[in-house]
């Protein structure tokens, strides 16, 4: 993966006559036609809320390009529409998610789609005049993230903190851009009045994924890396657990009391497993590390061994057949690849593991095609390995497919554009799709599902992931479908970004499809220590939900 990225290196809701009321049918920022009845607020939308005195719109403060909007403890506020082209940003999106029922009254909780955090009052204050913010989820709903919607009739409400019973306002009454949000006494005023509109279904940054990798603890192992393949586990002992495979990785022993890596640290291995104990369990003190005792490097914590001659392993996607694993991995020196292999795991209800290396038909050499792409196993007696071949116009990639039979992990056949052959076929005829930058595939629904991303690592200003899908996996792939935009940053300048995986297995039971990509230390053309400290912010997975309407899954 790593070699393909440095190879390659509406009214607009904002009038308040169009302002369309909160319902069960969603409608688009640019809809200025539709006529809706007024329903009770669902159980879940994803809505804008708009002051009535002001017209403004609620929304995250703080600076994008300082990452300030993603942060907790980040302040709200009011804003004008905010956003490209009609395209409304985020941060002035939310979801209203019903929680709980007390004494008869329904409770939500409204969350940032740019941030995925919540609207909460900072310490559970009672104090009527605190300016609100977000934060993360607590494990068990709390009083102060929790809110009363009292309807007032054509798609207004006044929202209410249980807690502690007051009201969200604007300070001061204020129509200005910029003026916080806080909470006091209800009044009859306008400033207390908050329309609230149904609008399109849309991507969002799950945080509960995110602060998973905020893996901190010297015991746990792994605290910063890159890529993130997942792999579901049904044998034995282990069914349900997930197995998270990193490249090169920080322990935990390196992060300072500060929280940060001392500027010059190295990371302490080319690649790692960690073990996840369920796919609920976003807890990352939960998740110990895979150790080995074959390991040639004396890092047990180094799940496939660096080879004579190289200096690196990247492990990528893999498969459980039975009580085994299979990861397929690409060696190499410096930034280009050697070779690729495939490793078998053997599996343990702890966490020591046997760990082999093995090298498939067609491996041999040094690779044009990286089977990195992804990993399935559809259930017709093969598994599916996609590959990446780097292009050299237009940061692109042609995808490639090859399979093994289930019952023969060793037995590798590869497409050729017309049929099954014995080794490798690079080059356009034998391609299954084209791909961006960098790319995933995964299974879901009966579909294979192809994620690219714009090229992240040479400073380009296009930073947009697409989703495309397949029935087949030789295609043809659906036309890509723009489903995000990284709006992530390092010292001002665009953060780089790379490594991403579509993770069908994580079903939130919203059918929302789980992505993850990662930032890389430093932006264009800055140095990556900030002071004295790196900070591991920017060498940590980042989580987003794709709704299954958005792709057609």
């Amino acid at each position: 993966m790593k070699k393909q990225i440095l190879s390659m290196l509406c009214c607009l809701l904002v009038m308040a006559a169009c302002r369309q009321p909160l319902t069960d049918d969603p409608v688009t920022l640019d809809d200025t036609k539709l006529s809706v009845a007024l329903l009770a607020v669902p159980d879940y939308a994803t809505v804008t809320i708009t002051n009535v005195k002001s017209g403004k719109y609620l929304e995250t403060g703080g600076s994008p390009t300082l990452n300030e909007k993603f942060k907790d403890n980040a302040q709200l506020q009011q804003w004008q529409f905010s956003g490209p082209a009609g395209q409304m940003d985020n941060w002035q999106k939310w979801h209203v998610i019903y929680r709980t029922t007390v004494g008869g009254v329904k409770y939500y909780h409204i969350r940032n789609l740019y941030s995925g955090k919540l609207l909460d009052v900072p310490s559970g204050s009672g104090t009527s005049g605190t300016i609100l913010q977000q934060y993360a989820a607590f494990p068990l709903p709390a009083d102060q993230q929790l809110w009363r919607m009292q309807d007032l009739g054509n798609g207004q409400y006044k929202i209410f903190n249980k807690g502690n019973g007051l009201a969200l306002s604007v300070q001061g009454g204020s129509t200005a851009n910029g003026a916080k949000v806080i909470q006091e006494t209800s009044v009859t005023d306008t400033k207390q009045q908050w329309t609230v509109n149904s609008i399109a279904v849309d991507t969002w940054r799950d945080d509960e994924v995110v602060r998973f990798f905020h893996r901190n603890s010297a015991s746990l192992g792994s605290a910063a890396f890159d890529q993130g393949n997942t792999i579901p586990l049904t044998w034995s002992g282990n069914n349900g657990k997930v197995l998270w495979v990193t490249q090169d990785a920080w322990d935990g022993s390196q992060v300072q009391p500060n929280g940060m890596f001392n500027c010059g640290a190295f990371h302490s291995y080319s690649n790692s497993v960690f073990i996840q104990p369920s796919k609920t369990n976003w807890n990352p003190n939960d998740a110990p590390n895979m150790t080995i005792t074959t390991s040639t490097s004396g890092k047990p914590k180094q799940i496939f061994n660096i080879q004579p001659g190289t200096a690196w392993t990247w492990s990528g996607p893999g498969i459980e057949i039975g009580d085994k694993v299979y990861v397929q991995c690409g060696e190499g020196n410096g930034l280009n690849a050697t070779g690729q292999s495939l490793y078998r795991l053997t599996q343990s209800t702890g966490t020591q593991w046997v760990s082999e290396r093995f090298v498939p038909n067609g491996f041999s050499g040094t690779p044009v095609i990286n089977y990195s792409t992804g990993m399935v196993k559809p259930g017709d007696g093969y598994v599916y390995a996609f590959g990446s071949e780097g292009i050299s116009f237009n940061y692109e990639s042609y995808i490639h497919v090859a399979r093994f039979p289930v019952n023969n992990p060793l037995q590798w056949q590869y497409y050729n554009g017309s049929t099954w052959t014995s080794s490798p076929s690079p080059g356009a005829a034998a391609k299954v799709t084209t791909g961006k930058g960098t790319n995933s595939v995964a299974y879901l629904n009966g579909r294979y599902i192809h994620m690219t991303m714009d090229q992240g690592f040479n400073c380009e200003t296009t930073r947009n992931i697409y989703i495309s899908t397949s029935s087949s996996p030789i295609g043809p792939f659906t036309p890509p479908v723009k489903v995000y935009t990284i709006q992530e940053y390092f010292k001002g300048q665009y953060a780089r970004y790379y490594t991403p995986v579509v993770h069908p297995e994580f079903d939130n039971g919203r059918q929302e499809l789980l992505l993850t990509y990662c930032l890389n230390f430093s932006g264009c053309g800055l140095e990556s220590c900030e002071g004295a400290w790196l900070d591991p912010y920017y060498y940590r997975v980042k989580a987003i939900r794709v709704p299954y309407g958005k792709i057609g899954l």
